[in-house]
């Protein structure tokens, strides 16, 4: 008869890897809602959908993303690494900026729309990590 328990420890130390990973992917999402407290303050209201993942250090990514003339937005970028900097710019089908405002913190980063014109708009951003190959984000929004 032969033994699993090689198959069930590594199986076992797979899933505890995995959840480490979730983890970490899920504290960049907290991170993103840290920064929408003040604009919650300010009547925004948060989306409950938004995007996640990993990505190679320095690589810029983008989100297109449908926003409607006289809704004000807010986007809220985040990570869970430390000595990062972010990166994000929204623009719009000319690849005008259309951002009002952008500031950044330790773990996360924040920038206010204002769409001149309901359309098809471009996030884009982009992470550098001073001491990993790649990073996880998360990045969420809102209006009012």
């Amino acid at each position: 008869m032969k033994s699993n328990f090689g198959k069930t420890v590594f199986a076992v130390l797979s899933l505890a890897f995995a959840s480490l990973v979730n983890a970490t992917v899920d504290e960049s999402h907290d991170f993103a809602m840290e920064a929408a407290i003040p604009f919650v303050e300010q009547g925004f209201i948060v989306r409950e959908d938004y995007w996640n993942g990993e990505v190679k250090s320095g690589q810029k990514l983008m989100i297109r993303h449908q926003l409607f003339k006289g809704n004000e937005y807010a986007f809220w970028l985040g990570t869970s690494q430390e000595g990062v900097s972010l990166d994000m710019k929204v623009f719009d089908e000319k690849n005008q900026p259309v951002q009002i405002s952008a500031k950044a913190d330790k773990y996360f980063m924040s920038v206010r729309v204002n769409p001149p014109k309901t359309g098809t708009y471009r996030i884009v951003f982009e992470l550098k990590s001073k001491t990993e190959p790649s990073v996880l984000w998360a990045l969420a929004y809102g209006y009012r």
